[in-house]
């Protein structure tokens, strides 16, 4: 379904304008699996926008609803909450984590539930990359502040970012340059109607992106200089991103 985050990126991108295809705890810890929440169109699902390192403990900041209970799930971890504050703000300490872990952020306002259409994924425990994928969205990465954070594909369409500065960077792929516009979250992202391997350029530093990968089921591992994510999207399609290491060449 090669298409399909395409169509979905381009659209929203028309509605936006844009190019693809400190704060106070509150009481918080581990809480047990669910599964009687409901979806609730009125509940807000949270923001993650930050994650900080102290030690070997990953602190996750974000936004909510005021008050909002803030629950990170994931398969064989312990589930961990918080409470925003008044202002919606949270900050979640995650338990020491191994190996690589998938975390769902969702709010609880007693029986409803808002779950995000975003993952939190933690490489090597924190010791690789952490982002933020969905379905046909570009990657958020939220460690770092290389000129290249992500490079998303569905197998048709490449999808380049990285972080805003006062100038948009020039940005090649496969040696052409390609437009650069303004995104959320203080990024630029660079769109290409290609997905095999080819090398990036951005303000000057080089990036060998190696490609897709294809797959149908979940994955993460090491792809030349860099970490690949792949993961599927309904009903038969997948996507990938690629997180190079934080230095070009």
């Amino acid at each position: 379904m090669k298409r399909r985050i395409s169509v979905t990126i381009v659209a929203a991108l028309l509605a936006s304008g844009l190019t693809l295809s400190g704060c106070s705890r509150g009481e918080g810890g581990a809480v047990g699996p669910s599964g009687t929440e409901k979806a609730s169109p009125w509940v807000r699902p949270p923001m993650i926008d930050g994650v900080t390192r102290d030690g070997g403990v990953l602190i996750v900041r974000g936004a909510a609803d005021p008050n909002a209970r803030v629950v990170l799930r994931a398969p064989d971890v312990a589930a961990v909450a918080v409470n925003a504050d008044a202002a919606g703000r949270f900050e979640l300490r995650l338990p020491p984590l191994h190996g690589d872990v998938r975390l769902t952020p969702e709010v609880q306002v007693g029986e409803d539930a808002a779950i995000s259409p975003e993952t939190l994924v933690v490489i090597q425990g924190g010791a690789g990359p952490v982002a933020l994928i969905a379905a046909g969205q570009p990657t958020v990465r939220l460690d770092g502040s290389s000129v290249l954070n992500a490079v998303d594909s569905d197998g048709s369409t490449l999808v380049a970012s990285g972080p805003a500065g006062q100038n948009p960077p020039v940005v090649t792929i496969g040696g052409a340059e390609v437009d650069v516009a303004p995104a959320a979250r203080d990024r630029w992202r660079a769109m290409i109607g290609r997905a095999g391997a080819a090398p990036i350029t951005v303000a000057g530093q080089s990036f060998d992106y190696p490609g897709d990968g294809g797959g149908s089921g979940f994955s993460i591992a090491r792809a030349g200089q860099g970490w690949r994510i792949v993961w599927p999207v309904a009903p038969v399609g997948h996507q990938s991103a690629w997180l190079p290491d934080q230095a070009g060449h």
